[in-house]
């Protein structure tokens, strides 16, 4: 029997060789770390939510004073007139709705950009053209017991009052109509404006043509009254999105502006040319446009959010084939540090991102990023060629990302080929890598 080298390291040197040294031990540590770091990031998302709400606070706000989203429903008569209850003797005054024959809606929407502090708002200024005619209004499918002709009125739903920018230039037949504000009931709209008119029992159909210049924000609806109702909206902006129960039967788009044009038929909405009683929901049946943008620059911040986990990942796992493969140490505390700077990059992106533009703040946080790790890891390493190609590897991570969110319908096509490049690529290298470095008795240390 051979006596025990004292010399040999002992059980506990060696585990703890094996700890600095086993690839498997520095992987569990690096998703440790990783694991870690979800915590200022998730505080980092909270603020793009914040900040994002800051926007939504000041769209309204510009809304309220600018003018809102434009919502428009008419016009149409309204009639009273007397019905007897059936089974008492009370007389009840009902109002009969008549819907115009035929509705031509003509609409230029002339967008620009207003500035409420450091958030930009979409707001616009509509000419909108209405014109058609009415069918001469029959009552005989009310149980009148009185018609109060005296008493009709031309109605018009507009619900941002505030936004108008002229009087609204109104003509019935060959009659002017000086239009009020404020409806006599609700039973279809709640807030727009009216005007008496002059209508009796003999009367034929009667033309009217309306001229409506306003002001709005982010979007503009129409209700299609009309037996056939045409319509068409053209702007100044480059992205529109079409919304609500149908959308145009043509539309041309480009950088700059849009048209677009319906045509739609009563037998596509659910109420009647004419009727009385309880208040109808005609909103469902509007059409119209938004006003957006493609991708917010909150929402490009959201998404660069989404990817963080990813591109630590991927720095981290460049650094675990440097120190593997070229035997260089890192220590946690420096993994650390290093994901704290790649945290830190979007609270930069985030800050810059709201004075000069996503782009250009992408671009400028990415550098001053990407500067630091790289002047950090020279210390470490002390070694140009390894610093370089980190450097490289964070460019081309980062440029990566920034294509990924610039993409709107290949970004998971073109995300997901570039993961499976990315794993190949792990896979190769690796493939020589001792994952398990044996903690095993020294051949010396014989019984």
């Amino acid at each position: 029997m051979t006596m025990k080298d004292d010399n040999q390291p002992g059980l506990l040197e060696r585990g703890q060789t094996w700890m600095r040294e086993s690839a498997t031990v520095k992987l569990f540590v690096i998703g440790f770390i990783i694991l870690l770091l979800l915590i200022p990031l998730s505080f980092v998302n909270d603020l793009v939510y914040e900040r994002q709400s800051r926007q939504m606070e000041a769209e309204a706000e510009v809304g309220r004073t600018w003018g809102q989203d434009q919502f428009i429903l008419g016009p149409f008569i309204t009639i009273p007139y007397v019905e007897k209850t059936t089974g008492s003797p009370q007389l009840q005054t009902r109002y009969a709705h008549f819907l115009p024959e035929n509705l031509d809606i003509s609409t230029d929407l002339q967008s620009e950009i207003r500035s409420r502090g450091i958030f930009d708002v979409v707001v616009y200024t509509s000419t909108i053209h209405i014109k058609g005619h009415f069918a001469k209004p029959d009552m005989t499918d009310f149980f009148a017991t009185s018609t109060q002709w005296e008493r009709a009125q031309l109605q018009m739903g507009l619900n941002d009052l505030h936004s108008l920018v002229d009087l609204p230039v109104v003509t019935l037949g060959s009659n002017a109509l000086p239009m009020q504000p404020g409806v006599e009931h609700a039973e279809i709209v709640s807030s727009g404006m009216s005007a008496p008119i002059a209508i009796s029992e003999s009367n034929d159909s009667m033309a009217f043509d309306i001229v409506l210049k306003v002001r709005g924000s982010r979007s503009m609806r129409f209700v299609p009254i009309g037996k056939e109702t045409t319509a068409s909206i053209t702007g100044n902006w480059g992205s529109p999105s079409f919304q609500g129960a149908n959308l145009p039967n043509n539309k041309t788009i480009s950088p700059q502006a849009f048209a677009a044009d319906w045509k739609l038929l009563f037998m596509n909405r659910s109420y009647p040319q004419q009727f009385s009683g309880e208040r109808i929901d005609m909103n469902e049946s509007a059409f119209g446009v938004d006003l957006i943008v493609p991708i917010s620059d909150y929402q490009k911040n959201q998404r660069s959010a989404k990817y963080a986990i990813l591109i630590i990942a991927l720095t981290f796992m460049v650094f675990f084939f440097v120190q593997v493969l070229n035997k260089v140490r890192i220590h946690g505390i420096q993994f650390l540090l290093v994901g704290f700077a790649l945290c830190l990059f979007y609270l930069l992106l985030l800050s810059f991102t709201e004075h000069i533009g996503f782009d250009k703040a992408y671009a400028l946080a990415g550098l001053l990023t990407i500067g630091l790790v790289s002047l950090y890891i020279k210390a470490i390493f002390k070694n140009t060629k390894l610093t370089m190609l980190n450097f490289l590897s964070l460019v081309i991570v980062y440029g990566f990302v920034f294509v990924i969110i610039q993409l709107e319908d290949y970004a998971l096509l073109v995300g997901s080929l570039g993961l499976f490049a990315v794993l190949g690529a792990a896979m190769y290298l690796s493939r020589n890598i001792t994952w398990v470095d044996s903690f095993k008795q020294n051949p010396n240390d014989q019984q």
